[in-house]
């Protein structure tokens, strides 16, 4: 089965394994195939820029080895998936950008999400942890 890791979930399996699910970790660690939005390294970028991550710092090409390592791909964001965004419903207490188009990508490729964030579950995705 192929994975779409959100941006949390691919932190902790390249820096804090540790902090996965037993769940999350078996499947990562496992045969599955996974993939990780490139908005999810954009996002990194930003939020190491502005402190917001407790990671070494990082550049996007260390991140892009380190998903190489995993064996994780890299998906890049098509006009289908940013097209989802104006269908995709709109919550209050989650506006997240990035979020957004990693739902919108996996609505669009059918892919569950591996991620903490229960929120996601809201938008009709099967969302693992």
């Amino acid at each position: 089965m192929k994975y779409l890791l959100d941006t949390c979930a691919l932190i902790e399996a390249l820096f804090e394994p540790g902090r996965l699910s037993p769940r999350a970790r078996n499947i990562i660690e496992g045969d599955a195939s996974l993939v990780v939005s490139i908005a999810s390294l954009w996002e990194i970028m930003i939020k190491q820029q502005i402190g917001k991550l407790g990671i070494r710092q990082t550049s996007a090409q260390e991140i892009r080895a380190a998903c190489d390592g995993l064996d994780i791909g890299i998906i890049q964001t098509e006009i289908e998936h940013i097209d989802r965004i104006r269908t995709l419903p709109r919550y209050k207490d989650h506006g997240d950008p990035f979020d957004r188009l990693i739902l919108c990508q996996a609505i669009a490729l059918g892919l569950p999400i591996i991620t903490s964030d229960g929120k996601m579950e809201r938008y009709g995705v099967e969302v693992v942890w």
